[in-house]
């Protein structure tokens, strides 16, 4: 429960960076080109910290990661609005660097969920940690909205408060995480750690089918969707959508990655991780396709929905494959460092999205990534699965 808490504060948080992060940074330049450095800055950034607090955490255990992580994201509201307070575009620059590598961090709560639970019940717990996100994720922007409106009304800087409120919500992730007690690593249900075996870095791991899988579905899962999903309200604006169609097609969306993930967790429980990384991959193909088909309205939201769900399907089947195939000692490593792609895929989405938007418009790039997803689930289909959550494979030692 503490750990679904910090979930969906830290989603809050998250969702700032998106919001008044943006609109910060681009009025305190000029320029609407601000707003996509400040967005890589931080995914950069929660790149490094996945990897980084990753490994800390097999080494030292769960909760002084975690605790760091909210930390971190506190550090970077405040940096946010202390800059934004005094004209610096700089400054909101530069705490895109705490916030993202904190988000990082804290994003690995996942693998601690991971660890208080055998492999017959793994999916199910990713998947309720996951939904926890959902009422900040879906929420996160319009309590935002909703503080500026206030700050407006009460003679503050509309663009300073909601940088508070971020803070606050990541300090209330943190209490949780401190209230850890036990470490969720010392509740691991894994055996303990063979003598003389060491943990093993990610390209060992790689060597491994179900884990290359694993990765492949989270780069081409991730980039499909942030490079669908990145120019959805550009698309939409010119095709006469006001702000009311952009925020119920975007929550619809956000409600697909979250809302049905503990249903993905209980189905990859009972079925098997493979038919879940299959589902991913078909469900973010048909939403891609649906996308192309009329990116106006109604059929865009569904598209954009199934690309939801799709995403949902692979993170929750993902988590619980490299969830598998890890001991305690190596699986946040193995975490962050999957985190690294999925943020790399997600930079290079978006920075390819807007240019590929500009050059050869919306169909093109949706149709895309449905060639893309397609040899996907393919690759999920070849792996070797005997029972759920059992690999056919050997550690390597």
């Amino acid at each position: 429960m503490l750990l679904a808490v910090g979930q969906g504060c830290l989603l809050v948080a998250v969702q700032g960076i998106l919001t008044v992060g943006n609109l910060a940074i681009v009025d305190l330049t000029g320029r609407d080109s601000a707003a996509g450095l400040l967005f890589a800055l931080f995914l950069l950034s929660a790149a490094a910290g996945a990897l980084l607090f990753g490994r800390f955490m097999d080494r030292a255990g769960r909760r002084p990661g975690l605790i760091a992580g909210y930390g971190l994201v506190a550090v970077g509201g405040l940096a946010g609005a202390a800059s934004v307070a005094a004209g610096s575009a700089l400054g909101v620059l530069a705490s895109a660097v705490p916030y993202g590598a904190g988000t990082g961090a804290a994003q690995l709560g996942r693998g601690a969920v991971a660890d208080m639970h055998p492999p017959e019940q793994r999916g199910r717990a990713v998947g309720l940690l996951l939904a926890a996100g959902t009422v900040g994720a879906v929420g996160g922007p319009f309590l935002v909205a909703a503080v500026r409106g206030l700050a407006d009304r009460a003679g503050w800087n509309p663009l300073v408060a909601p940088w508070f409120v971020i803070a606050g919500f990541a300090l209330a992730g943190l209490a949780c995480a401190s209230s850890l007690r036990p470490d969720p690593r010392d509740l691991a249900v894994d055996s303990s750690p063979l003598p003389g075996t060491r943990a093993r870095p990610p390209r060992e791991l790689f060597a491994l089918p179900p884990f290359r899988v694993a990765l492949i579905v989270t780069a081409v899962s991730q980039m499909s969707m942030v490079a669908i999903m990145g120019v959805t309200p550009v698309v939409l604006d010119h095709h006469g959508g006001g702000a009311v169609v952009v925020s119920t097609v975007i929550s619809g969306h956000l409600a697909g990655m979250y809302a049905f993930s503990p249903l993905f967790g209980a189905l990859i429980d009972r079925w098997g991780r493979r038919p879940g990384l299959v589902a991913g991959a078909l469900l973010s193909g048909s939403g891609a396709i649906l996308s192309a088909v009329l990116p106006a309205g109604a059929i865009l939201g569904v598209g954009l929905f199934l690309v939801g769900l799709g995403w949902s399907a692979a993170y929750v089947s993902v988590t619980a494959v490299i969830s598998d195939l890890t001991e305690p000692r190596e699986r946040a490593g193995a975490l962050g460092f999957t985190d690294v792609l999925s943020s790399t895929a997600s930079t290079v989405a978006a920075l390819a999205g807007g240019i590929a938007l500009e050059l050869v418009g919306f169909a093109p790039i949706a149709l895309a990534m449905t060639v893309l997803l397609a040899p996907v689930a393919l690759l999920a289909v070849s792996l070797r699965e005997p029972a759920p959550g059992r690999w056919d494979v050997a550690r390597a030692t």
